[in-house]
């Protein structure tokens, strides 16, 4: 079976692919659509960055196709119900970053209370510029409870920081927030007494603007944030507002979304906001993880879809998502 890659793999689950199916890694089709559509002819399965559009026009160009993959999680670029009415299995390792993310959350926050997003002093390298604080004795809220939430909060309750939480879609009185050390709190209650916020909300399109001016006028003042959600969460001129006014003292944000740097962006041109080009899931680690998860799970798609086609047409239900 062939498998297309896009996105490379670690260097062992690509030979352990490549001893069982035949792999070939071309990124440079992600710049040549024609070359591209050329290839995706004879293509069984397909690992694939963020950038690619996985969509019915790139369906139509891969007839053959059973499976897509994506070794970080993100659903901004795939067409699921294209996927499933194709056919076509749908494989991310979203398990695999999750150590990665809450560690970059971590370090966010820890710089953020030391220094913010600005460059100490005034060049003088014998100044130290205003000091910063301590996590110890602070409070900082959980804005979503996604999986690196789970692994943050085991992180930030030895460091003596009493975590406080909100999930627009985690009742107050379920038992996980017990389990992670976290107190919930209404969202307005919580931006009132966090001194730092962790947003790592999973988004859905009902979420779009959540974090609005009304919602902002909520926080305490000079408070830090650092978001690992996408920033459609975000009403971004109400942000820039909150970040202008010192309301925000400092952000650090991390997403590739091009709509956050462009010139005409509301947020273009901020010193107290730093934005990080995705750099929370992407370790050695979390690529080796993801890595073999995907090798295995397309190995396995690929075997299954041999067996169907070997079978015959079936009127059996279209390939799970995964």
């Amino acid at each position: 079976m062939d498998i297309l890659l896009l996105e490379d793999l670690a260097t062992d689950a690509r030979q352990w692919l490549a001893a069982r199916h035949q792999v070939d890694y071309r990124p440079e089709l992600l710049d040549d659509e024609g070359l591209l559509h050329q290839r995706l002819q004879r293509v069984n399965a397909l690992v694939v960055p963020p950038r690619l559009k996985i969509n019915t026009q790139l369906l139509d160009a891969a007839p053959h196709l059973a499976a897509v993959g994506r070794i970080h999680d993100g659903t901004e670029n795939i067409d699921f119900e294209a996927c499933q009415k194709r056919r076509v299995r749908v494989i991310q390792a979203s398990s695999a970053t999750v150590r990665a993310s809450a560690e970059y959350l971590l370090l966010s926050l820890l710089s953020l209370f030391r220094q913010g997003v600005r460059r100490r002093g005034d060049g003088d390298p014998r100044s130290r510029g205003h000091p910063g604080r301590e996590i110890n004795d602070s409070v900082i809220a959980l804005f979503g409870l996604a999986p690196p939430a789970h692994v943050l909060a085991t992180m930030l309750v030895p460091l003596g920081v009493r975590v406080v939480g909100y999930d627009p879609a985690v009742h107050r009185n379920a038992e996980l927030w017990r389990r992670l050390g976290v107190q919930p709190m209404a969202l307005t209650d919580m931006l009132e007494v966090a001194d730092a916020v962790s947003v790592q909300t999973i988004y859905a399109s009902r979420y779009r603007g959540l974090v609005s001016e009304r919602v902002l006028e909520s926080c305490k003042p000079g408070q830090l944030w650092t978001s690992i959600s996408r920033p459609s969460l975000f009403d971004l001129p109400a942000l820039a507002g909150a970040l202008r006014s010192g309301r925000i003292s400092a952000f650090m944000m991390d997403s590739d979304d091009e709509r956050l740097t462009a010139p005409d962006s509301p947020l273009h041109g901020l010193t107290n906001l730093r934005i990080t080009p995705r750099l929370a899931p992407f370790t050695q680690e979390s690529q080796l993880r993801g890595s073999w998860y995907l090798a295995d799970r397309i190995h396995e798609t690929l075997l299954l879809s041999e067996l169907h086609s070997q079978l015959g047409p079936t009127d059996s239900e279209p390939m799970p998502l995964a």
